[in-house]
């Protein structure tokens, strides 16, 4: 089963490679989020490489349907975040998944 990494996780293991506490590596990890963040708000695109690119998209709005009641609802116009994941992080992901396949 998938682990869950959190914060927390990250900030712990940037802890222990750092050597600086985990309160500072905390400061640093929800520095990191909120900076790219906030250049998403602003509607700025965040490029990291060899991971991946970040940036808004204006979704037009839609009629959608109440899955309970199958009723027809606007659904307004909204931005949204969309993420492109890098060549290599794709390869990797790939790479990693038929290693499990071929394990199982």
């Amino acid at each position: 089963m998938a682990t869950v990494v959190t914060r927390d996780v990250l900030a712990k293991q940037l802890a222990d490679r750092a050597e600086i506490t985990v309160t500072a590596a905390r400061d640093e990890v929800r520095w990191f989020f909120d900076t790219i963040a906030q250049s998403l708000e602003k509607g700025d695109e965040v490029r990291i490489h060899g991971f991946g690119n970040f940036k808004t998209a204006q979704r037009a709005a839609r009629l959608g349907r109440n899955p309970r009641t199958g009723e027809a609802v606007k659904v307004p116009a909204r931005r949204v975040v969309r993420f492109s994941a890098s060549t290599s992080l794709s390869s990797a992901v790939k790479g990693a998944r038929g290693t499990r396949r071929a394990k199982a």
